[in-house]
């Protein structure tokens, strides 16, 4: 299920997290967890809410899993960036302040 907006605009995504950013930037592609859903489609990326845009990508929806879940995770766990799926779950809480109850999982790819 696409949430890209009907005037077609898709909001930048933040990677605050390092790791994540390192994957993104490495790799040219990253799955990421948000607490809620987001816009999806041709965006950027930028390291904090008001920083500067630090290149463009594609964000697409993979779906809603639990986070508590190790499972729900461990098929994502290489693209996340993170060692482990425990590691990824620490960081998902030092973002949101806890594990939420349902996340959602997007993957975004680096455009050119």
């Amino acid at each position: 299920m696409t949430h890209s907006n009907s005037a077609g605009t898709v909001g930048p995504i933040i990677f605050a997290d390092t790791t994540a950013r390192r994957q993104l930037l490495q790799e040219g592609e990253v799955v990421t967890l948000r607490k809620t859903t987001r816009t999806t489609g041709e965006t950027w990326w930028r390291e904090s809410r008001l920083g500067p845009k630090q290149g463009d990508v594609l964000v697409t929806e993979i779906g809603t899993v639990d986070p508590k879940q190790e499972e729900s995770l461990a098929e994502y766990r290489e693209l996340s960036g993170f060692e482990s799926v425990r590691k990824w779950q620490a960081a998902i809480q030092k973002l949101n302040g806890s594990l939420p109850d349902t996340g959602h999982l997007y993957r975004v790819v680096t455009r050119e």
